[in-house]
């Protein structure tokens, strides 16, 4: 990407905007905190993201996960994310990758049906957008 206004080259951008109604299904993950890291890796090497990425998306929420015993965890479908955030690209990437994450911190465990994620794989001109929203 690069900065039209300075010609600047830039690795990410950060961005923020209304979320729509996330809330807890009967599909997801339950996590417990000690877990929490090999479960991300896990998950988020599934969904594509770099080593690099995924350390950046650890990073950012890790905290946020491990306030509590427990977590639900669901990872929106790119439907659901394309339907509620749109994106348009002066260039169309041959890969597109979003990944958002959704979670409810919890006291006690619930019962939820595994999610099943598919792998995705990176060809060419690649956009990774990563993020997530806590369930109130």
């Amino acid at each position: 990407m690069v900065d039209n206004n300075t010609n600047r080259e830039l690795y990410s951008l950060y961005w923020e905007g209304a979320d729509f109604n996330a809330s807890v299904t009967e599909e997801g993950f339950i996590v417990k905190r000690e877990d929490t890291i090999k479960f991300l890796e896990e998950k988020l090497d599934i969904l594509g993201l770099s080593n690099k990425e995924a350390e950046e998306f650890i990073i950012y929420w890790l905290p946020k996960l491990q306030e509590i015993e427990y977590n639900y965890i669901r990872f929106t479908s790119k439907e659901e994310i394309n339907e509620y955030m749109p994106l348009e690209f002066s260039k169309e990437p041959d890969t597109l990758i979003r990944v958002h994450m959704q979670f409810k911190n919890l006291d006690e465990p619930i019962e939820v049906r595994e999610q099943n994620l598919q792998k995705q794989q990176r060809n060419g001109f690649t956009v990774v957008e990563w993020g997530g929203t806590e369930i109130i």
